[in-house]
């Protein structure tokens, strides 16, 4: 793609030099055209492209009745906040801060 943007940039360029040639030379309608072409090219392959910010925005939607209160870590019996709780790869894990441990959450149907 940079190398299409710069060849329009000379083209462009030299387009403008024979529309002066042209000016000069008493083709005054042809110089004006060809000289504004040259200056859309030239403006086209310096031009830089416009960027897009893109926001990612993941959201926990975590059913039923949870608590986070009393939620213990499986391995030591430490207890558990909602900054321990992630999800990777669309699953819900937990991760102890004491011990290391990473377990994800299963949920167990209520019937």
């Amino acid at each position: 793609m940079k190398a299409v943007k710069i060849a329009a940039a000379v083209l462009g360029l030299v387009i403008m030099f024979l529309g002066l040639v042209f000016l000069i030379g008493g083709r005054r309608i042809v110089g004006t055209i060809m000289i504004g072409i040259g200056t859309f090219l030239l403006v086209m392959g310096i031009r830089r492209p416009a960027t897009r910010d893109v926001v990612i925005r993941k959201e926990l939607e975590i059913s039923g009745d949870v608590s986070l209160e009393s939620m213990k870590c499986s391995m030591c019996g430490a207890s558990l906040s909602s900054e321990n709780v992630t999800e990777k790869a669309g699953a819900v894990f937990v991760e102890c801060p004491y011990c290391h441990g990473e377990y994800q959450i299963e949920e167990t149907p209520k019937w």
